[in-house]
């Protein structure tokens, strides 16, 4: 029980039982009404302690996070350019791809002119002893480059080789095709022009090469050619390939035309009926080049076939096929 006292203080008496005793404390009247702000202000300091503690917990965190985001941010960064360098790489491959394809495409084409080139002239080697053929005839019948470069092709991916390496691999493989066409060229177009095709349809020979009596003075005399006979007005055909040097008309030789071959042979062609070329015009084997008749010196349609070597005349037999009559 509280109990005032005279002046500021206050009694406060414990009585804890009937025979127990008394306990009596005096306390001033400062200390009462003090007491409850001293409560107040102490809860207010536990109250801002936790504040502060909850502050300082609350800005850790966010820094943590600020570090986690940070961290975060360069990795999806470092992610985002290995992810560009990858596409790059991609792009990079792609177009290697598309550039091989590419020229794995000009290798066909240029294996299908070889082939193409091949057997347009497979037929067209001599077969006597001045025309040699070649010592290796192009095929492709059991060896295809673009086959070849196809199985490299895989091989480089399973074994990831280098296509930089590969790619410089399928331009020497052109390379060496194109260079090989070139010489195979080079070689047909030698071998067109010589003069191996007959000049006539018609095989029928009236004179051969050599001492022979002339009909005209009945002597002997030196014969530079070959006369086939054959009727008026069938078609007279180039040899080989060349140009024509010269055409004109003289009394002995008629209507004539001279075709130059290569730099050491030419062919004449003389009796002609009629010329359907020009002089410096280009003519290929089998062209028709005139007309059979019997102009100038002679006594019956005929062609007189001439061949200079070295403008010398040379048998034409030397060069000639042996062709059936058809």
């Amino acid at each position: 029980m509280l109990k005032r006292t005279r002046g500021s203080k206050w009694s406060l008496l414990i009585m804890r039982g009937a025979d127990r005793n008394v306990r009596q404390f005096q306390v001033s009247r400062r200390s009462i009404i003090a007491a409850p702000a001293v409560a107040v202000l102490a809860v207010s300091g536990c109250i801002a302690g936790l504040q502060f503690r909850s502050a300082y917990h609350l800005h850790l965190t966010e820094q943590t996070l600020a570090t986690q985001r940070a961290s975060f941010a360069q990795n999806v960064q470092a992610k985002d350019k290995k992810v560009a360098l990858l596409q790059q790489e991609i792009d990079r491959l792609k177009q290697q791809t598309s550039d091989m394809e590419d020229k794995l495409t000009d290798l066909q084409e240029l294996e299908a002119k070889l082939k193409q080139f091949t057997d347009a002239y497979s037929s067209t080697v001599h077969q006597s002893a001045p025309v040699q053929a070649p010592e290796q005839s192009i095929t492709n019948d059991s060896y295809s480059p673009t086959k070849e470069a196809h199985r490299m092709i895989k091989l480089a991916m399973e074994s990831k080789l280098d296509f930089r390496a590969f790619s410089s691999l399928i331009d020497t493989m052109a390379e060496t095709m194109t260079a090989s066409l070139k010489r195979d060229q080079l070689r047909r177009a030698e071998q067109a022009a010589i003069p191996s095709g007959w000049p006539t349809r018609s095989h029928m020979l009236t004179s051969g090469f050599g001492y022979r009596t002339d009909p005209f003075t009945g002597r002997s005399t030196f014969h530079a050619g070959i006369d086939i006979a054959g009727k008026q007005g069938d078609a007279v055909i180039a040899a080989a390939d060349g140009v024509v040097l010269e055409t004109g008309t003289n009394d002995s030789k008629g209507n004539y035309i001279i075709i130059k071959h290569t730099k050491n042979l030419k062919t004449t062609y003389y009796h002609l009926k009629r010329i359907v070329v020009n002089r410096n015009d280009i003519v290929v084997r089998g062209e028709k080049i005139g007309l059979l008749g019997s102009t100038g010196r002679s006594t019956a349609p005929h062609l007189h076939f001439q061949i200079m070597q070295e403008d010398e005349p040379v048998n034409p037999f030397n060069y000639l096929r042996l062709v059936k009559e058809d």
